[in-house]
């Protein structure tokens, strides 16, 4: 079992996440975490004053948190990844790179010289009509998005090992580590984007990402109720989505948001079945800063007619006993960063 020599950074648009494991992937223990606010528009940024402001912030936090390698593995932002599912014949390992790139200039809008693009194939099946045809995931990340990515690290006086999507560090974290799990929807609902990601027979089968998260239901609390938007922040974390709080007022501000979320699950899983009748979605598993909440997990059970919980990134990781429970309770925060420190390199 390889050793992990390396920690897991999460740099989001509302804050950067850190986690630091040791022993192996298969018996892991836990070292330290920590997280910091994100500079303000830091990451949409290119300019070198508000890249150096960011590198500052992972350093403060780096040092902060006590981390004791400098070699780290960083995740890319989901909603900047060209990330598909694509049905092709079964072909052979040479034709297999010419249909790839086809396939990938369909629906990547850049153009190829100018995304790293990597490939796995996922399934084969042999149809009513006796041809095979392959599931293949294909992953197109913009090169000037990476090389931003390892500027920011380089600069940060890290050493970077690997960089991959926020989405595959979850997956390994809250569905792969779990021996036999059923087809599992995780849902990431993060401060700007909500990612949807299937996973059947422990691989991503589905992705898609949603241009909204936890910002755009505190702006809409924050319109209704004549709040500021910080103010919003707090009454949407303290009432949510329990309708017998605050006279519901909270919650009726949220909603109108929140469905648009719902529905594209509801699409999202419809798609998928359409794909997959053999492979029902059994759970759906919520994580990101917005899963936490109040009356989430019971609303979208009810939206949705499934089993909804929420991930906790640190099953089977040894925690120290005074603060597990602060951990536990911030499981959902630390999910891409614990999957980052996970990862074989």
């Amino acid at each position: 079992m390889p050793a992990i020599n390396h920690f897991g950074l999460d740099i989001g648009t509302h804050s950067i996440k850190l986690v630091q494991l040791t022993g192996s992937t298969q018996a892991a223990s836990f070292v330290t975490a920590g997280q910091f606010q994100t500079p303000p528009q830091a990451l949409l940024s290119e300019s070198d004053e508000d890249l150096q402001q960011l590198a500052t912030a992972i350093k403060n936090l780096v040092k902060e948190a006590k981390v004791t390698t400098n070699r780290v593995v960083a995740s890319l932002p989901e909603s900047q990844i060209f990330t598909r599912v694509v049905e092709m014949p079964q072909l052979s390992k040479q034709e297999m790179q010419t249909a790839i790139d086809y396939e990938a200039e369909q629906y990547v809008p850049l153009p190829m010289t100018e995304v790293t693009l990597t490939w796995q194939v996922l399934s084969s099946r042999v149809g009513a009509d006796k041809k095979t045809t392959m599931e293949v995931l294909l992953v197109a990340a913009p090169k000037n998005l990476i090389n931003k990515y390892l500027k920011i690290l380089k600069m940060a006086d890290l050493n970077p090992v690997s960089v991959e999507t926020e989405t595959t560090a979850a997956v390994r974290a809250l569905v792969q580590r779990v021996e036999g799990s059923p087809t599992t929807m995780l849902v990431s609902l993060g401060a700007s984007t909500t990612d949807l990601t299937v996973v059947t027979d422990n691989q991503i089968s589905f992705t898609r990402s949603i241009a909204t998260g936890g910002v755009a239901l505190a702006r809409s609390v924050a319109n209704d109720l004549g709040f500021e938007l910080d103010q919003a922040v707090e009454y949407m974390k303290t009432y949510g989505l329990d309708s017998t709080q605050l006279e519901g007022k909270v919650t009726a501000a949220i909603k109108p948001v929140f469905d648009v979320i719902v529905n594209e699950i509801r699409r999202a899983l419809a798609f998928y079945q359409s794909k997959h009748p053999d492979k029902p979605v059994k759970r759906v598993v919520l994580t990101g800063g917005t899963s936490k909440l109040p009356g989430v997990v019971i609303y979208l059970a009810e939206a949705l007619g499934l089993e909804v919980q929420i991930g906790n990134p640190w099953d089977g990781i040894a925690l120290p006993q005074q603060i597990s429970k602060k951990l536990i309770d911030e499981g959902t925060t630390y999910g891409v960063a614990v999957g980052l420190a996970l990862k074989q390199v």
